[in-house]
Order: structure tokens, then C-alpha cells, then sequence
């Protein structure tokens, strides 16, 4: 791989590309750039669009990478979740590493017409040329990850009704609700809420055990909890007391 290769990969770290803009930014043609995608496309780097290239699905694996175990851990709950609500005609899929792996397994598994809405690049990028119709929010592409918030994205939120809200969370109380870290992310997990039929959370067991900065959901605006078989007793005789449906992996 030659220099200008590389800083176009540098380039799609912000979730996407443009043939003119990066033509201009190497001091190239835009034909010099279109071959340069082909052999990076090739390679299973990117995937080339009109205009321009996305991330290939392949370079978005779930994070934190924390071994093996937390992988299979994050897939067998997401797995879960498509065997107990799927089929259906409609979803969001919220950012995450689990919704993420949710994704994965819809673009592996699912074969029937569903629209997906996401404000997250790899849940989008990850279901492209798949039997999906994928409907990316508009936004602010927030700093430290590839999902999109702000007003633009709240408002163009609103627009749309789905059957399922698929959202992960950064820390959960059994006896309060869900949280996450970033207050303009639960703004945008707040609005999601309103506009699904039903509402999933998936999430490792050990999101129980930590603390984030604001709640997004209360535990009666949740209709079903994917999680393992590592959640505490008590915590789930809380959460089927609250009226939300459980499931956990074996």
C-alpha cells in the first residue's frame, strides 16, 4: 500500500469520503483517487459508493476488545435478541458495540425487507448491500465515536415510527433504569423511545456493576432486557417486578 492509499484510509476515519474532496486534499485527479478505491475495495478496506467510499464492514469490529470471551459474550446476546423479535418490519439500531454485533447478525441472517434507521456509521456501514433499506439520521458526528447526535438528528428522529428501538447502554440500575455517558447521546435516546412501538436494551451483565452519567430510560419504558446469565438474582426478580420481559444467554 503507497502513501496516498494510506491517507485515504486516514480520510474515511471520519465515517466517509468524496472523490472531489479528496482529489483536491492529494493534489491528484479524481481518476487517480477512483483507481486507488478499486485496489483498496479490493482488499476489503472500504466500499466504494456514488461520489465517493464508506468503511467496509470487515473494519468495524465490536469494541472494547477485551478477548475473545466478551466478543462471543456480545454476540450471543445480540443473537438472542433476533431470534425473540424478529421478523419485523422496522427498527433503530442505536450506537453500541452490542447493537453493533446486533447488526452483524441482521446482515448475516435476515433475508426478508426491513428498514433499519441508525444514527451510527458501522450499524449502517455494516448493513449495506444487504436486504435492508438503511436510513442514516443526519447530525453532529460526535468526537470520540463514529454515531451521529444534535438537534439535526433529533429532528429528522421525529419524522419516522419503528417497531423496535435496539439500544445498548453505558451502566443500568435494576431498580431505576439505563444510562449512558454522553448528554447529548441520551438526548437522542430519549427522542428514539418516542417513536418505537417496543424498546430492547442488550447489554453484558456487568453494565449492572458501573455508573454513568445520565439516564435515558426509565425501567417502564423498556419492554424487553437481552443480557447473560452472569446478571445477579436479585437484580433480575427487580427487573421482571418493574414488567420488562428478561432473556439471558446460557
Amino acid at each position: 500500500m503507497h502513501q496516498r492509499q494510506k491517507k485515504l484510509l486516514d480520510m474515511l476515519q471520519s465515517g466517509s469520503l468524496q472523490i472531489k474532496h479528496a482529489a483536491a486534499q492529494l493534489n491528484v485527479s479524481a481518476m487517480t483517487v477512483r483507481r486507488d478505491l478499486k485496489e483498496l475495495e479490493e482488499r476489503k478496506l472500504l466500499l466504494r459508493v456514488k461520489n465517493g467510499a464508506i468503511p467496509h464492514p470487515a473494519c468495524y469490529e465490536p469494541e472494547p476488545v477485551a478477548g475473545n470471551e466478551l466478543m462471543e459474550k456480545k454476540f450471543a446476546i445480540a443473537n438472542l435478541l433476533y431470534e425473540n423479535i424478529m421478523p419485523v418490519n422496522s427498527l433503530f439500531i442505536s450506537t453500541g458495540t452490542t447493537t453493533l454485533a446486533f447488526a452483524k447478525i441482521l446482515a448475516r441472517r435476515n433475508k426478508l425487507p426491513v428498514t433499519v434507521i441508525t444514527n451510527s456509521l458501522p450499524v449502517a456501514s455494516a448493513l449495506f448491500r444487504t436486504s435492508c433499506k438503511v436510513i442514516l439520521l443526519g447530525g453532529e458526528l460526535r468526537t470520540n465515536s463514529l454515531d451521529l447526535i444534535g438537534p439535526a438528528a433529533e429532528r429528522n428522529l421525529l419524522e419516522y415510527q419503528v417497531d423496535y428501538l435496539i439500544s445498548g447502554c453505558d451502566a443500568a440500575l435494576a431498580d431505576y433504569g439505563f444510562y449512558t455517558s454522553d448528554v447529548s447521546l441520551a438526548q437522542l435516546e430519549q427522542k428514539s423511545l418516542a417513536i418505537a412501538h417496543h424498546a430492547a436494551i442488550i447489554t453484558d451483565s456487568s453494565k449492572f456493576s458501573r455508573r454513568a452519567l445520565t439516564r435515558f430510560a426509565a425501567l417502564d419504558e423498556i419492554d424487553l432486557l437481552v443480557t447473560d446469565e452472569k446478571l445477579p438474582p436479585e437484580y433480575s426478580k427487580l427487573l421482571v417486578k418493574s414488567g420488562i420481559k428478561l432473556l439471558q444467554t446460557s
